[in-house]
């Protein structure tokens, strides 16, 4: 696939690029030049008008709500925009109706806010099991569904892993939870924008989503997806002004809970985000996407390859390979001065413990790339 975007184009939309390869999406996308303008109108709006400008943001939720349900293939009921994924995911694990001797299951070292909310459960007497991953890294759907007992009532998993990059078959986690009466969670934030996302068709009960990744919006707005079969399960664990069907009736004060998922609601959205994730939504759906991040994550694993670095996705199948690549940090990789070589040559990419991490995007450029491995030889 040639490049989507000329470099002048590049540099408009994605400001970042005019100094840096950007390769570090994983942490933190890159907000785009129309995610940030959107911030902006809504910042001016509010100054110039106050909440005289109640209409458009209204307007802009409603068409922002409708937007992001197609995009990760779920209703408008299925979902609540809250303040990120952690704390989406608090509503379920406060939701569920614990007693003493449950069980859940979560992969050993997962996303650390979704092990300490599952670790948190001890406290109401549920007994937690920790799934390793592999000697090569891996995560299995298999492993996580052996590890469920007659006492288990959800399994908790990343669809894509942030430490490894290793993509799970979440639909066969789905399904297999299911079949065994147990109910499934899917952490979505290093899936959604950098793979298609259509959670009617993966199954699960539940999931969350952040923003601020690789959909390339703004901080502090993530959200919780309740499959409309498993509303059920879950009960708000307190209510809020936006938690009932009529939030601005205030003189009743005792009502029944709003529809769908939007009874998870609290207080006052976060409107400057959802603006931002109005404009990112419409720029993505401006290109091909999920084709370009695949295809740029290849190349830099075909390149780390030609280099002689160790690739921990070649050790699996294709189909659990992501965006995410990353590098086992031995020989010249080792290097304690790493990340401070790759800052001071305006590469974005993680040196953690025991591995380079490299998340690229729809935008980068095979130039990016090469600035990149120019560092690392």
């Amino acid at each position: 696939m040639p490049e989507l975007l000329t470099d002048a184009e590049r540099h408009e939309l994605f400001p970042v690029t005019r100094e840096w390869a950007y390769l570090d999406n994983a942490r933190r996308g890159s907000i785009s030049a129309p995610a940030a303008a959107a911030a902006v109108r809504y910042i001016e709006g509010l100054r110039d008008g106050g909440v005289t400008a109640w209409p458009e943001w209204q307007r802009v939720w409603d068409e922002t709500n409708a937007a992001f349900g197609k995009f990760i293939g779920a209703d408008t009921d299925e979902f609540q925009f809250l303040v990120n994924a952690t704390e989406s995911f608090a509503r379920v694990t406060l939701g569920i109706d614990w007693q003493p001797g449950d069980h859940a299951v979560v992969a050993e070292r997962d996303y650390p806010g979704v092990v300490r909310a599952m670790l948190d459960l001890r406290r109401r007497g549920v007994e937690i099991t920790l799934v390793p991953d592999r000697p090569d890294y891996s995560r299995p759907v298999e492993d996580l569904l052996n590890a469920i007992t007659d006492k288990t009532r959800l399994v908790a998993a990343s669809w894509v892993d942030f430490r490894t990059g290793w993509k799970l078959d979440v639909k066969a986690l789905a399904q297999g939870c299911r079949e065994r009466g147990v109910f499934s969670f899917v952490d979505g934030v290093q899936a959604v924008g950098a793979l298609p996302v259509d959670m009617h068709d993966v199954g699960a009960d539940f999931a969350t989503f952040a923003i601020r990744k690789y959909l390339c919006g703004l901080d502090t707005l993530g959200a919780l997806y309740v499959r409309r079969a498993s509303l059920s399960a879950l009960t708000p664990h307190t209510q809020g002004l936006f938690s009932v069907a009529n939030p601005f009736d205030f003189e009743t004060l005792e009502q029944r809970y709003a529809d769908g998922a939007k009874r998870f609601a609290l207080g006052t959205p976060s409107m400057v985000q959802v603006y931002s994730l109005q404009a990112a939504l419409e720029l993505q759906a401006r290109y091909p996407v999920f084709e370009r991040v695949t295809e740029i994550a290849e190349d830099a694993r075909q390149l780390a390859r030609e280099d002689g670095f160790h690739v921990l996705a070649d050790a699996w199948s294709e189909t659990n390979r992501s965006q995410i690549v990353v590098l086992k940090r031995e020989g010249k990789l080792a290097d304690e001065t790493l990340q401070e070589r790759l800052n001071g040559a305006k590469v974005a990419a993680s040196a953690r413990q025991g591995i380079l991490r490299i998340a690229p995007h729809w935008y980068n450029s095979a130039n990016d790339l090469q600035r990149l491995f120019e560092v690392l030889r």
